[in-house]
């Protein structure tokens, strides 16, 4: 007899995985350009700073970055970050607390793991990034996507949502969002942080590419104006500095942040040391607002190239957000358009793009809309790309 048994369906993640099915289908396919994978820019990591750093970290204490490190992450990398965070980014200190994480998707399973039963409810974006979709419905939670406008979430349809008393916290990416690119303007952020103070909810600001602004005009985060100490602010070196070195923190009320310390270290355990290492010995070496301003260049370089290419050879029906930052373009086809016979047809051409249903919270149809990543490919594969994806949408739109 063979044995049997059945996955928990709050283990199983649920929903299509387009992502996923866009990179399996482009591998190995000679000429294949991905506009679906959200990695960092390759010309923008500093590689031979983090090679001086890794030989530093290496042989300054090799014995003791090879044993287990401290679980509460590297002490000097905590105080490097708080230290931006107060000074640069002007959050508060009293009642604070850090915690370092293998980036900031860490965080997105350890929040909900920490402060949400099964049946709660998170409030997040209509469209939304897929990860802090998943990790709310894996342990038991419902996520529930609130309708956006070109502003963001709409303030009316949160407190609707949350007038049912389910709710446990907010998650938000409020600036350069993935996937729409839309950075919430302060009116709207002062006004759902009203509405998380009238039903008593946490706000988990997921805030990865906040540095990464191609203007000079900065939004004060949630945790800048957080009174009540209710924002839990997730940060992350891994779209300034290194991706692959998984290095990212949270920030936020010392309650909070302690309990979700003690489940890390009972479930989790340990960061890898040398990763925390070389990031915090980057800190002290490199002129890290520099680097920022390097990432901020060369992305806003390839998101300007992607417009105008697809300004260029696209059909005018087509609206797209038009970042201000980060990583992404969130593209619109008018109603009507087969949304899906585009996407196939774009994969047929050899171009891969991100359906909006990848990213459709419960309850959120899938729409019209297609997320690009501007940040890896190269120029030239922006260039060939949008090219194609220009005359694709001549040819849908009638």
């Amino acid at each position: 007899m063979s044995f049997t048994f059945q996955i928990p369906d709050r283990a199983v993640m649920k929903g299509p995985n387009f992502i996923r099915k866009v990179f399996e289908r482009g591998a190995g396919i000679p000429g294949f350009i991905s506009f679906g994978i959200g990695n960092p820019a390759s010309e923008a990591i500093p590689v031979e700073q983090i090679q001086e750093a890794f030989d530093h970290v290496v042989h300054t204490n090799p014995i003791e970055i090879l044993q287990y490190g401290p679980m509460a992450g590297d002490a000097h990398l905590a105080e490097q970050t708080v230290e931006r965070l107060v000074k640069v980014r002007h959050m508060p200190t009293k009642g604070q607390q850090i915690l370092i994480s293998i980036g900031a998707g860490q965080d997105l399973g350890l929040v909900p793991r920490t402060l949400c039963e099964p049946g709660d409810e998170v409030f997040m974006d209509a469209y939304s990034f897929t990860s802090g979709i998943n990790a709310v419905r894996n342990v038991g939670a419902e996520a529930v996507g609130i309708a956006m406008d070109d502003f963001g979430m709409i303030p009316e349809a949160l407190e609707e949502a949350a007038k049912k008393g389910k709710g446990k916290y907010i998650y938000l990416i409020p600036n350069f969002q993935n996937p729409t690119g839309i950075t919430m303007p302060l009116e709207r952020r002062k006004a759902i942080y009203a509405i998380a103070a009238k039903y008593n909810l946490f706000i988990y600001e997921d805030d990865p590419y906040g540095e990464i602004r191609f203007t000079d005009t900065i939004v004060p985060t949630f945790k800048e104006m957080d009174t009540d100490n209710r924002v839990i602010y997730a940060g992350s070196y891994s779209k300034t500095l290194s991706a692959g070195l998984r290095v990212g923190f949270l920030y936020g009320p010392k309650q909070a942040i302690d309990a979700i310390q003690a489940l890390k270290n009972n479930q989790d355990g340990q960061m890898p040391l040398v990763t925390q290492r070389v990031i915090s010995r980057l800190l002290d070496v490199i002129d890290y607002d520099a680097q920022i301003k390097k990432v901020s260049t060369v992305y806003k370089e390839k998101a300007d190239l992607m417009m105008a290419t697809l300004r260029a050879h696209g059909s005018d029906k087509v609206h797209f957000v038009e970042p201000t930052g980060g990583m992404f373009l969130w593209l619109t086809m008018p109603d009507g358009v087969d949304c899906d016979a585009f996407f196939e047809a774009c994969m047929e051409h050899k171009v891969g793009i991100v359906p909006g249903a990848a990213f459709a919270a419960d309850g959120v149809p899938a729409g019209q809309s297609f997320r690009f990543s501007f940040t890896f490919p190269s120029k030239e594969q922006i260039v060939q790309g949008m090219s194609i994806v220009g005359e694709l949408t001549k040819t849908f739109i009638k």
